[in-house]
């Protein structure tokens, strides 16, 4: 028995016309040997050179037929489908003969379709692809497709790329070394390359997709997303550093401040990788938003109160006032109470009035008398714990700077306040079963940026409020 070397020397002697292998040219003559003598050595081969190819079980195989009928050949041996569609030119009709002559016995008649198209039309291409791959979709049994490119003229090919990206399909093709002197394959050097949709191996759409999600502040689903891409697409990098910094911002707007550390550290090395793309104005802010994570982290006062603004802020970006009126509103009751705690070190759970220096002698009288101005009716006595109107009506009798300056010093003030904290006590997020309004929220968010730009002045002149802000604001809304 011939080795496929000897059998191949052979091809080469009747290529040259050297020896005579049935009628036609000498091209013809070697073709039909290849066909005929040579198949199943070269079948046996490419299974052994593809063994390492991962392959899914595919119920329909689209292969272009080209003047070579060897690919599409090679194709369903090494995919194996139940079903193949051949998809042809009328110059390329021929090689549907051989192809069949060859398959008999191996699949069934009926398992066998064929379509025509026109070779220098791309979009005849895809218009037979989703005609062979829509109905089974619409009807709800979708088959597993898979097309083989290798066959047919490059637009045939660029038809078929393109069907693959729309229809969400992997391809394959033969790959192969090239006989320079018989301009074709080398029979036995073929081996099954198998390719994602082209738009998962670029991940260009998902990517738009993945952003948008992220966009939108949809951290956990863009999480996701880019998390899937970092896995499949050809340059991963900057998917995974998009990965860890949605993971970031979700712990971030969940308040997850115990699942910070991990999340800084991974976003970190992120930025310290050139291969994401991070240009110098987004590493700068990246820095200083994982300084600002870690002090979050620490549960620092200073960093919560911040931290509810920009969440108040995030929330009221997104149209979400119920979460954005709840977070304004913890921003002024937070910025009231690091005063008493800060200034005075009292504690809002037990709080040992004693601790007011000057204004403790009066502290009763003059709290029960701004309460009949606030309520209409007098306190009985000092609160045991301090919330956020308590806090205020201290602050006031105690002359704090922070209200002082605000010029929030009147019961008129006070009880504006009250009609303020009303509002949220009403949202279904809080005691009641109402929405908050864009309107009310906007007045609350008014309050709470008017109290954080005079607190901060307050707590740290070095520090420009609203630049601060800006800084730390989450990079899908800058």
């Amino acid at each position: 028995m011939e080795t496929l070397d000897l059998k191949l020397q052979r091809m080469r002697r009747i290529f040259r016309g050297e020896e005579a292998f049935g009628a036609g040219t000498a091209a013809e003559q070697s073709q039909r040997f290849r066909i005929a003598e040579i198949y199943e050595d070269a079948v046996d081969q490419a299974r052994r050179n593809s063994e390492d190819v991962e392959r899914p079980p595919v119920d329909l195989l689209i292969s272009l037929s080209g003047f070579s009928p060897e690919t599409t050949l090679l194709a369903y041996e090494l995919i194996k489908p139940k079903q193949l569609l051949i998809i042809y030119s009328e110059s390329t009709k021929a090689s549907l003969d051989v192809i069949w002559a060859k398959l008999a016995g191996r699949v069934a008649f009926s398992d066998v379709s064929t379509i025509p198209c026109d070779p220098a039309d791309p979009v005849s291409i895809y218009h037979a692809v989703s005609k062979a791959v829509l109905p089974a979709r619409r009807s709800g049994e979708p088959r597993s497709t898979m097309i083989d490119i290798t066959g047919g003229k490059k637009a045939m090919s660029a038809g078929a790329a393109l069907a693959a990206a729309q229809l969400d399909l992997p391809m394959c093709y033969i790959d192969s070394t090239y006989d320079r002197e018989m301009r074709q394959a080398l029979p036995g050097s073929e081996k099954l390359r198998v390719l994602a949709n082209p738009t998962k191996l670029f991940g260009d759409r998902d990517m738009d997709s993945a952003m948008a999600m992220f966009a939108a502040g949809d951290y956990s689903g863009a999480n996701r997303q880019f998390a899937e891409l970092s896995a499949s697409v050809s340059e991963p990098a900057r998917a995974r550093f998009l990965r860890d910094l949605s993971a970031l911002y979700k712990a971030w707007c969940d308040l997850d401040v115990g699942g910070l550390p991990d999340l800084i550290s991974a976003v970190r090395g992120q930025v310290r990788d050139g291969r994401a793309g991070i240009d110098v104005e987004m590493r700068y802010m990246l820095n200083e938003q994982l300084a600002f994570a870690e002090e979050l982290a620490q549960r620092t006062g200073s960093a919560l109160l911040l931290n509810f603004f920009l969440l108040g802020e995030h929330y009221f970006a997104l149209g979400r006032y119920d979460f954005a009126a709840l977070l304004f509103y913890r921003t002024i009751e937070k910025a009231f109470q690091e005063r008493l705690t800060g200034r005075y070190e009292l504690k809002l759970d037990e709080p040992d009035f004693a601790l007011l220096n000057e204004a403790a002698p009066r502290l009763l009288e003059d709290y029960i008398g701004k309460t009949k101005e606030v309520y209409g009716e007098s306190a009985a006595s000092l609160p045991r714990k301090i919330a956020l109107m308590d806090a205020m009506i201290i602050l006031v009798v105690c002359r704090d700077p922070l209200l002082s300056k605000l010029g929030w010093k009147s019961a008129r003030e006070v009880r504006s306040m009250r009609g303020v904290v009303e509002s949220r006590n009403r949202s279904i997020l809080a005691h009641g079963t109402e929405s908050v309004t864009k309107k009310d929220c906007e007045n609350l968010r008014s309050r709470a940026t008017a109290v954080m730009r005079t607190y901060w002045a307050l707590h740290d002149e070095s520090v420009n409020f609203d630049e601060r802000v800006s800084t730390l604001r989450f990079a899908s809304e800058v």
